[in-house]
């Protein structure tokens, strides 16, 4: 009966169902999120294999997050992400791994946010392939950059030092973050 008088007065309904399509994350903002996951884990399984399944965990966390979607579970999959990225430092990965790790936790991270609140603004049906994909070679720009400087500053540092390396990583993608994290107004 409330179904019949919802839809009498033209209100159009207001069911989970009906509101579904409009405010999930678009495909290509997901896949392109998912993708920089793999990367991240991927460079993690050359690393230790501690990392890689921290990784595998974060990435699955991911894929729940940009389904559901939930940006809470997004954080908490880049934070095991980044985690992760910590756990291959400390065994003595390579810093050029752990930057193409670091670098693909943070792009997932801010891509699927992004993805997350165009759906939420403008639905998943909506057009959005070129805001969805510029944003994206915008954010690999900046982390490119900034992975490039990081690795500058580390072969400037010098003596190989692993722990050394992590510090520095570490600062890198604390700075990457505040970058991305930083929204025009």
């Amino acid at each position: 009966m409330v179904a019949v008088s919802a839809s009498a007065d033209g209100g159009g309904g207001s069911n989970r169902e009906d509101a579904a399509p409009a405010d999930e994350p678009p495909t290509v903002g997901s896949s392109i999120a998912l993708f920089a996951g793999v990367v991240s884990v991927l460079a993690l399984a050359l690393s230790s294999i501690y990392a890689f399944a921290l990784g595998v965990v974060g990435l699955a966390l991911l894929v729940a997050g940009l389904y559901v979607p939930v940006r809470r579970l997004v954080t908490i999959a880049a934070g095991l992400l980044l985690l992760a990225v910590l756990v291959a430092g400390t065994v003595g990965s390579g810093p050029e791994l752990l930057l193409v790790a670091a670098l693909g936790a943070v792009l997932a991270w801010d891509l699927a946010e992004f993805s997350i609140g165009v759906g939420e603004q403008l639905g998943r049906e909506a057009d959005t392939t070129r805001l969805v994909t510029v944003h994206a070679a915008l954010s690999l720009l900046v982390g490119v950059v900034s992975a490039g400087v990081v690795y500058g500053v580390y072969l400037a540092g010098g003596g190989g030092q692993p722990a050394s390396a992590v510090v520095f990583l570490l600062f890198g993608v604390v700075v990457l973050v505040a970058v991305l994290r930083r929204r025009p107004e």
